[in-house]
């Protein structure tokens, strides 16, 4: 399966200078309609359906999860909370309001989902520099004047800010 990325210019955190990372392409997110309507595709559930289950699925998921309880996302892997705490020499001072910290859900992927991101092939999307995506590395070193203005004519991207 192939996965998209850019190229971009950060600051390395230890030595400060500005590298060129690659970051995943964000094309957005899915709202409850538009992941309702993908996934009822291939079926005969009705979106509206669907997103009764998904609604009633966290009402009835989210007091397990308080409760310690692992849950299973389907075939996508499971939620579990998480946190830290400080920690006291007599159990009498502890005091659950203030010294647990960094509460958070926890996702950890199946084996398929793992092995899916494992046999990605990664293919470069584009560039992005100072708030500008170039769509191809092309049309960056193009518009930088790396590149003779003849050379990569194919291409008609233009650059768009982000």
């Amino acid at each position: 399966m192939k996965a998209n990325y850019n190229l971009a210019k950060r600051k390395d955190p230890q030595t400060k200078t500005v590298k060129w990372y690659a970051v995943p392409a964000s094309k957005g997110a899915m709202d409850t309609d538009e992941t309702a309507r993908m996934a009822v595709a291939d079926t005969t559930l009705s979106k509206g359906e669907f997103k009764h289950v998904m609604e009633v699925a966290s009402e009835k998921l989210l007091p397990l999860l308080l409760s310690g309880i692992s849950v299973s996302i389907g075939d996508l892997g499971r939620l579990r909370l998480s946190f830290g705490s400080v920690g006291v020499e007599d159990m009498n001072d502890f005091d659950p309001t203030t010294m647990i910290k960094s509460a958070k859900l926890v996702f950890s992927p199946s084996k398929a989902l793992k092995d899916a991101i494992a046999g990605a092939t990664f293919e470069l999307e584009g560039i992005i520099e100072d708030g500008v995506k170039y769509g191809s590395k092309n049309s960056y070193l193009k518009a930088k004047g790396l590149l003779p203005p003849d050379e990569g004519e194919e291409e008609t991207d233009s650059p768009s800010e982000i």
